[in-house]
C-alpha cells in the first residue's frame, strides 16, 4: 500500500473525487471537503488530505486531514488503515485522533498506539444513517421559516453548543460552526422554527453532493425541548432537500444521545454503517 497527499485540492478532486462519489451517502463528509466552496473549513494552516493505493494503483482508502480538527477517513482495507496511520505519524503527528467506520477507524488507532506510544481511547460510537423519504412531523406547533444573517451569531453559538463533547476547543468549535452557519444562511439552508413570536431552535443542510444532502445542525432551546420542534425541524430540513432534488439525506447519530435515535427515525432515516470517534492521550 501507498499513501499519496497533497495541499491541492483540485488535484485531490480530480484523483480521488470518482472513487468518492461512488458511495455518495459513505463518503458524504469527505465530499463535502472536496468539492463544496464552502467546506474548506477555517483551520489552522491548508487541508493536507491523503489517499491510499493499491499495488496496482487503485484508490482503496482517503483521510481529510486539516488542523486543527480530528482526521476523517473512509472505509478501507485494514492494511490501508495502517498504511495511513504511518505516514501520518511521521507527517502529521500534531493530530488528536482519528473518525470514521468502526473497523478502518479501529486498525488505524491500533496502528497509530503502537508507532507513538500514545493511548488511543474509544470516544463515541456513532450509526450513519440515510432517509429516502421524510417524514413532516405535524404533531407541534409553530412554523419553519428561513434563517436571516441577523441570527448566525446565535445559530452559531446554539449549534456550538451540539458540540461540546466532540473534544474540539471551544473557540475551534465556534469557529467551525459560525463558518457552516453563515454560509447556510446565505444558500438559503437554514431553517428556524417559530413559535408564538419566539424562535425555539434551528437545523440547517449542507449543499447536494452526489445526489446526497447532509443535514448539519440540530438545535432546540433548553425551554421548548419537550414540544417535539427537534423532529419538526429534521423533517422540514429533509423534505424541503428532498423535494429540491436530493436523491438521499444523511445524518451521523451519537448512539449515546438516544432520545434523538428516536427523532431521527420517526423522520425517517435508517442506520446504513457504523461509525467509530477515537482520541489520542
Amino acid at each position: 500500500m501507498q499513501v499519496r497527499s497533497t495541499t491541492d485540492i483540485d488535484r485531490f478532486r480530480a484523483e480521488v473525487g470518482p472513487w468518492l462519489l461512488r458511495k455518495p451517502v459513505e463518503n458524504n463528509v469527505l465530499l463535502y471537503h472536496t468539492y463544496d466552496p464552502s467546506g474548506d473549513l477555517p483551520g489552522d494552516a491548508p487541508a493536507h488530505p491523503r489517499w491510499v493505493v493499491d499495488p496496482a494503483g487503485a484508490v482503496v482508502g482517503a483521510a481529510w486531514v486539516h488542523a486543527p480538527y480530528r482526521p476523517t477517513i473512509t472505509d478501507m482495507p485494514a492494511e490501508a488503515a495502517a498504511a495511513l496511520a504511518e505516514d501520518l505519524a511521521k507527517q502529521e503527528p500534531w493530530i488528536p485522533g482519528v473518525n470514521g467506520p468502526a473497523e478502518a477507524a479501529e486498525a488505524f488507532a491500533t496502528r497509530w498506539a503502537d508507532l507513538t506510544g500514545k493511548t488511543a481511547n474509544r470516544e463515541r460510537d456513532q450509526w450513519l444513517m440515510v432517509c429516502t423519504n421524510a417524514n413532516r412531523i405535524d404533531q407541534t406547533t409553530g412554523t419553519p421559516r428561513l434563517g436571516r444573517p441577523d441570527e448566525v451569531d446565535t445559530v452559531a453559538g446554539w449549534f456550538a453548543d451540539t458540540m461540546r463533547h466532540s473534544g474540539m476547543a471551544p473557540d475551534d468549535v465556534l469557529r467551525y460552526t459560525h463558518h457552516m452557519v453563515a454560509d447556510q444562511v446565505e444558500g438559503s439552508r437554514l431553517i428556524v422554527w417559530e413559535d408564538k413570536g419566539s424562535v425555539v431552535g434551528a437545523s440547517g443542510r449542507a449543499r447536494p453532493i452526489g445526489g446526497v444532502v447532509r443535514p448539519s445542525g440540530v438545535f432546540i432551546h433548553p425551554d421548548h425541548r419537550a414540544g417535539g420542534y427537534a423532529a419538526a425541524l429534521l423533517g422540514e430540513t429533509t423534505a424541503r432537500a428532498l423535494e429540491e432534488g436530493a436523491d438521499a439525506c444523511t445524518c451521523i447519530h451519537f448512539l449515546e444521545y438516544a432520545p434523538m435515535q428516536a427523532v431521527v427515525e420517526k423522520v425517517g432515516y435508517h442506520h446504513v454503517q457504523d461509525l467509530t470517534e477515537y482520541r489520542f492521550a
